[in-house]
């Protein structure tokens, strides 16, 4: 069975740490997990049995998290650490359903990127998102990745090993890196947009999460504990639900723990 790697930045709150770390043995049991300790606590991650990524460094919400993936990609081929996929998980993602591993192989058997709710944004898009920061700077993006329009997505994103290996190579590396510190103060979640439009430039094949899957990763709100008993009562493909409280005591992550038998 092809091994998949849970990437999760990290930065507060040891009993959520645990919980997610609970809630991933159980229900995606073959895969491995790193952390990107993104918090100001150098012990948070001790004692947990995890790797840690060793370049970690405290995040500013909404302007670090490319460098999280650069980061924990570049130490894991380094270090030769064994892995077919790569998937970003938020430290307020959980897990309802088995199957995602299985899912996942079986999705990415013919491709090498997968987001939710992959789209192209051409200059005249009105798209209120993220987009709307990046297409203040994108005249200075537009020469690294030499496409007409630039991409963006949501979710947790997966990325192949092969994928991962052609962007550490990929001959602008270090001019996306200059410029990602250019203009990080500008665009906010610059990964949402960054490794999707660097896909299509490369020509990876990408694919977006099938709809029924996709769709429990969301921005807001929070999920409630009625909203996750009626997916599962309901059959639902929600294997990975998106945001969920980072709070012991909230009903609905009180309910998903419930799920592990």
């Amino acid at each position: 069975m092809k091994k998949i790697c849970f990437a999760i930045p990290v930065h507060e709150n040891r009993d959520v740490i645990k919980d997610q770390l609970e809630n991933i043995r159980y229900f995606c049991p073959n895969a491995s997990i790193v952390f990107f300790q993104s918090g100001q606590d150098p012990n948070l991650c001790n004692g947990l049995g995890i790797p840690v990524c060793p370049t970690s460094f405290p995040m500013v919400w909404g302007q670090d998290f490319s460098w999280f993936f650069l980061n924990v990609m570049e130490w894991l081929e380094n270090s030769g650490y064994e892995y077919d996929y790569f998937i970003n998980l938020d430290s307020d993602s959980l897990f309802t359903k088995k199957g995602f591993e299985e899912f996942i192989i079986s999705e990415m058997e013919e491709f090498d990127f997968m987001g939710a709710d992959v789209k192209i944004v051409p200059p005249d898009d009105e798209w209120w998102g993220p987009a709307k920061f990046m297409k203040k700077v994108w005249h200075l993006w537009q020469p690294i990745f030499n496409t007409e329009h630039f991409y963006a997505c949501f979710g947790s994103q997966v990325f192949s090993r092969k994928f991962v290996k052609e962007l550490l190579s990929f001959n602008k590396f270090e001019d996306m890196k200059k410029m990602m510190k250019q203009t990080e103060k500008e665009v906010f979640a610059l990964e949402e947009m960054l490794f999707i439009t660097l896909a299509n430039s490369l020509g990876v094949k990408t694919k977006t999460y099938p709809h029924n899957v996709g769709k429990w990763m969301r921005y807001l709100p929070k999920y409630t504990e009625q909203e996750v008993m009626d997916a599962i009562n309901n059959n639902e493909k929600c294997y990975l639900l998106h945001p969920v409280h980072r709070l012991m005591d909230d009903p609905a992550r009180k309910f998903i723990k419930s799920l592990i038998q």
